[in-house]
């Protein structure tokens, strides 16, 4: 079954209103993640957003479509962050600052949590191969901390399954995570054709996994015990 048409614009970039600004229109809140507080929230309009129009192809037939430009707040009153948004009568089509993959720094030595941050910043901005990157770095952080030695990823890896103990596909994943790195990092790929934002982001999710099983579960086991009754 064939998809319908959607709208393209001959110029893709939807920050750039070609044709003018039109009138101030009244939009609904919007339901995003806060750049800057990574909390979900209903985001209302500072002041009235501004419609405009692009030319473009839906189909095969020449049209215009109609989008909105808005400055929203954050309704978190300890954030109260700004966000650009550009939207069409679908939804928002771009978010500056772009919306972040949340991650839980709790338990993360300082280089773990920074290497995570980065690689959920570069999905955020659409440079998927480097999210990819980060993460296979990720893992060669997590050989050094468990002292997981070995001339290279692969083989540290293997000396890492007799350093730690974590769940079987865990391994798995971390082998898998280790092929898309590679393949991010150079020009003929062996095991991932494409790495778009798909797989950024799964390789992200993968690795949250890891390290809530490996730093994070005990902290959190812990804290139950803690408030058990003496």
């Amino acid at each position: 079954m064939n998809s319908p048409p959607t709208f393209v614009p001959d110029e893709p970039n939807v920050f750039r209103a070609e044709l003018g600004v039109s009138q101030e229109v009244g939009r609904n809140a919007l339901s995003i993640r806060c750049p800057h507080c990574r909390e979900l929230g209903s985001f209302n309009p500072v002041g009235n957003p501004r419609s405009y129009s692009k030319r473009g192809k839906f189909g095969p037939n020449t049209s215009t479509s109609t989008y909105y430009a808005s400055i929203r707040i954050c309704p978190n009153v300890k954030c109260r962050g700004l966000v650009f948004i550009i939207e069409d009568d679908n939804g928002p089509v771009e978010i500056e600052p772009p919306q972040l993959l949340d991650f839980n720094p709790d338990g993360l030595s300082p280089r773990l949590q920074q290497t995570l941050k980065e690689a959920v910043a570069c999905h955020g901005a659409g440079a998927y191969r480097a999210a990819a990157m980060m993460v296979r770095r990720l893992l060669e952080e997590i050989c050094d901390e468990n002292k997981a030695a070995g001339t290279n990823l692969h083989q540290r890896l293997v000396s890492l399954k007799t350093a730690i103990i974590l769940p079987e596909p865990l391994f798995e994943a971390m082998n898998e995570l280790k092929a898309l790195g590679n393949d991010a990092a150079h020009i003929e790929a062996k095991a991932y054709d494409n790495i778009g934002a798909d797989e950024a982001q799964d390789s992200i999710e993968l690795a949250k996994e890891i390290v809530k099983a490996l730093y994070q579960l005990k902290g959190l086991i812990a804290r139950l015990q803690a408030r058990k009754a003496t």
